[in-house]
Parts: C-alpha cells; sequence; structure tokens
C-alpha cells in the first residue's frame, strides 16, 4: 500500500476521540524516536536518505495498531476515560462507546415502559462490577421525531445475572408510536463513585 492509499485508509477509520488521542500520541513518540535514529545513522555513515521510508514504516505500524483495536471483535470496544475538572485534575471516570456491549428491549405496561437491559458480557469490567443500574439520559420521541419526555430514573435497580428491568414512567403519553433512545446508563456498586456507561440505544414502542 502506498502512502496516498494508506492516508485514504486512515479517514475511513471511525473510533472514539480518546482512543484516537492515544494512538496518535504513540505514533509521534515512535516518529520521532525513529527520526532521531536516522540522524544519528546520517551523521555516521551518511545514510539518512533511508529516514523516509523509516518514517512511512512507523505509519503503516500506527495503521496496523488503529485496524487491529477495531477488528479485534468487528466492533468497537468500550473504554474508560477520566473526567478532569477545569483544572485537569481527575474527578472520575466514565466508560464509553459500549452501544454494542449492552442489548436493550422495552415493553409497555400501563404507564410504565419496562426497559430490559442484558450485559452481553456480564463477566467483563465494568459490568461484573455492577451491583445496580439505572439510566442516567433518555428521550422519548413521537413519530414525527419530537421529544416528548426526556429524563433520567430516579432510581437504579439491582442487577442480576447480567441483566436489569429497568422501569420508566410515561407521563402523559397519549396512544401512539415512539421510540426510546438511552444516551447513557449509570451503574452502582457500594462505596464506589457510580460509573457512567455511554452509547446509543433506541427502541420503537407503541402505547
Amino acid at each position: 500500500m502506498d502512502f496516498v492509499n494508506l492516508k485514504y485508509a486512515a479517514k475511513e477509520i471511525t473510533m472514539p476521540e480518546e482512543m484516537k488521542r492515544r494512538i496518535a500520541y504513540n505514533c509521534k513518540k515512535q516518529i520521532m524516536s525513529t527520526m532521531e535514529e536516522h540522524t544519528m545513522n546520517h551523521r555516521k555513515n551518511n545514510s539518512f536518505f533511508r529516514k523516509p521510508a523509516a518514517v512511512f514504516a512507523v505509519l503503516a505500524v500506527c495503521l496496523s495498531l488503529s485496524v487491529t483495536a477495531l477488528a479485534a471483535t468487528g466492533v468497537l470496544q468500550g473504554f474508560f476515560r477520566d473526567i478532569t475538572n477545569h483544572s485537569g485534575a481527575i474527578v472520575g471516570t466514565s466508560y464509553e462507546q459500549t452501544t454494542d456491549e449492552i442489548a436493550v428491549d422495552v415493553t409497555v405496561n400501563g404507564n410504565e415502559l419496562t426497559v430490559l437491559t442484558t450485559f452481553v458480557n456480564p463477566d467483563k469490567l465494568p459490568y461484573r462490577e455492577a451491583e445496580l443500574l439505572g439510566i442516567a439520559d433518555y428521550q422519548i420521541v413521537d413519530a414525527e421525531g419530537k421529544v416528548v419526555q426526556e429524563g433520567n430514573t430516579d432510581k437504579s435497580t439491582p442487577v442480576a445475572n447480567g441483566q436489569v428491568p429497568i422501569i420508566i414512567e410515561l407521563h402523559d403519553l397519549k396512544a401512539g408510536a415512539y421510540k426510546l433512545i438511552v444516551n447513557s446508563f449509570v451503574s452502582e456498586k457500594k462505596a464506589d463513585q457510580p460509573l457512567n456507561i455511554s452509547g446509543t440505544w433506541e427502541c420503537e414502542f407503541t402505547k
């Protein structure tokens, strides 16, 4: 693969910004190290003309790392990210890009929407540590895409065998077709800080 094709292939890769930042940082370190090494070689044996090829090799390795991160399971994997305040101090942790790690289904019972949440890999962190789970951010939209209800669940529900039925009270919703959009869950464990688990989950339902 030549450099032009490599560049366009890289543009097609989609991944979380945090993953991009880490890969770019590691690539920068590796490229600078390679350039310094070849500068020293040039001073010794005047072989500096090999530097572009070496840098290209490093770029190819970086691209390979990016593709490997995506191809390990065929989907993007969730990852932990530090939450910082205005001064840069770490004040918490979130778990992001988890759409493919949680399955969501809904059923309507009168004025209640039961959101059955299932961890795809319940033995994987952070799911195996989850004792309680709630919805941190959701919207309900009507057939025209208008938001008719939004918010979070007031309390979390115990997790059992990697599943938890979370109840959302439906406030003054008329009969019709709707869609639930969940943007994040919140996981709780005794003596630990709550952990936001973000992604995008959508389920259609009729009231």
